[in-house]
């Protein structure tokens, strides 16, 4: 593995590439909530399926393998591992243009999943050994940027071209078709993803750093790491699993806006486009800020910045299906964009925080697991069964509502009580490493 001393323009273009690799991923998977209506009515779907679709056939496979391959890269080359796991998802991407079936595009969306599983593991890792940890919670705030700005791509850029694509109809691709809307839809954004694993050859692979081991410790297990400290760890997974699940909202704003206000997927798709682009930077940038800014009085900065993104997000996500008019409804969905990218900046920065180098792409693995149980896995499916039970498909802002209040106020409660523990978790690692700042000692103890 590559051991020398890494430029600063280095260590950004590395990060540049990993958060474009990021927004691919989020692009091809946010790609079909904004063609689920053709695809519900080609075939003949119910909102239980398309639930399926959206939550668990893309993540079963994030949850069942996130964890091994973490644990992969932690021993092998997590540069080699980025570039076959992008060439998978994007093969499944393209291929799901020719799904004729909802087994087949299930299928296909659990291929997805798998080869996505691999994206943050590897990412954070690299990024956390490429930077020293002054450095470290802006580097991955910054890559955490990734999710909205491909969710925005998604919605703004897809939602022109599936508005483009419907004026085509029915068309050939490559000389072969003729292939509906949605199925075209899917070809045009999986086959350049191909450019980006090659792009990832340019990365050089950076040597672990932090490692316990190496301060003469027997190697340890991110499984007992993490239980050992339990309370720290619960209280961020609970309030990024909370963020995540809120995310899930996403993935019903083009039925939600078409059912209940009446617009069209080009103008859902470009106001939601826009709001990843505006208040996903904007809540990144206030992540980096607040971070700094608690840095000077609490060890526990990264973790108070997730509560705030919490306490921002979480009433504005319940509120904002249930406006009277579309117009209130946008403008409190724009706050709670804010609040969920300050959220979604200060999870990954508090692990990478409190995790030794020795287990860094297994915690992030796990951390991604958890979070992903009940966010995309459970979320959609139970919005949607939730709405197939109401008998009314406009129903779908009070179920998103509800939904949000019953996971998002317990989870605020439990970020609170466990900011002390997460502290002293954060406080042991630091001392064991012999790099601590004495004032943390001070702060965190107080």
């Amino acid at each position: 593995m590559e051991q020398r001393t890494h430029s600063i323009a280095y260590q950004w273009y590395v990060v540049g590439l990993l958060l474009l690799v990021f927004i691919l991923s989020y692009f091809d998977r946010y790609i079909l909530t904004l063609i689920i209506e053709p695809i519900k009515h080609s075939l003949h779907l119910n909102d239980f399926q398309v639930g399926l679709l959206l939550g668990p056939a893309f993540s079963l496979f994030n949850v069942l393998m996130g964890i091994p391959l973490g644990w992969y890269a932690d021993r092998a080359s997590r540069k080699w591992i980025l570039i076959a796991g992008i060439v998978f998802w994007c093969a499944m991407t393209t291929a799901s243009g020719f799904a004729t079936s909802f087994a087949l595009l299930l299928l296909l969306r659990l291929g997805l999943g798998l080869g996505e599983a691999v994206v943050s593991p590897c990412s954070v890792s690299m990024i956390s050994d490429y930077f020293d940890r002054p450095r470290r919670g802006r580097a991955i705030s910054v890559y955490m940027a990734g999710p909205y700005l491909g969710a925005g791509l998604a919605f703004l850029v897809g939602g022109n071209l599936v508005g483009w694509l419907t004026t085509m109809g029915h068309t050939h691709f490559l000389g072969v078709g003729p292939f509906e809307m949605w199925q075209m839809a899917f070809f045009l954004v999986g086959i350049p993803g191909f450019v980006f694993a090659g792009l990832m050859l340019t990365v050089r692979e950076p040597a672990h750093s932090e490692r316990i081991s190496d301060t003469g410790q027997p190697r340890i297990s991110a499984f007992r790491y993490i239980l050992a400290r339990w309370r720290g760890f619960g209280a961020l997974f609970i309030g990024a699993t909370c963020n995540f699940a809120m995310s899930t909202l996403t993935f019903w704003n083009v039925p939600l806006f078409q059912r209940v206000w009446g617009w069209d997927i080009a103008t859902i798709g470009t106001v939601t486009g826009l709001f990843y682009f505006t208040a996903g930077p904007i809540g990144t940038a206030i992540a980096v800020w607040m971070t700094r800014h608690f840095l000077k009085r609490h060890a526990d900065a990264a973790m108070r910045v997730l509560l705030l993104g919490l306490v921002i997000g979480v009433p504005m996500s319940a509120l904002y299906p249930v406006m009277p008019t579309a117009q209130l409804a946008v403008a409190a969905m724009f706050v709670a964009f804010i609040g969920k990218s300050i959220a979604t900046a200060g999870g990954p920065s508090a692990l990478s925080l409190v995790t030794p180098g020795d287990i860094r792409s297994q915690s992030v693995a796990i951390f991604n697991t958890v979070i992903t149980l009940v966010g995309p896995l459970l979320g959609p499916p139970i919005i949607g069964w939730a709405t197939d039970y109401s008998g009314d498909p406009k129903s779908i802002g009070v179920v998103l509502s509800i939904f949000v209040v019953c996971v998002g106020i317990p989870s605020i409660l439990f970020v609170i009580l466990g900011l002390k523990h997460y502290r002293r978790a954060l406080v042991e690692l630091e001392a064991t490493l012999d790099v601590l700042d004495p004032l943390a000692v001070t702060l965190a103890k107080a």
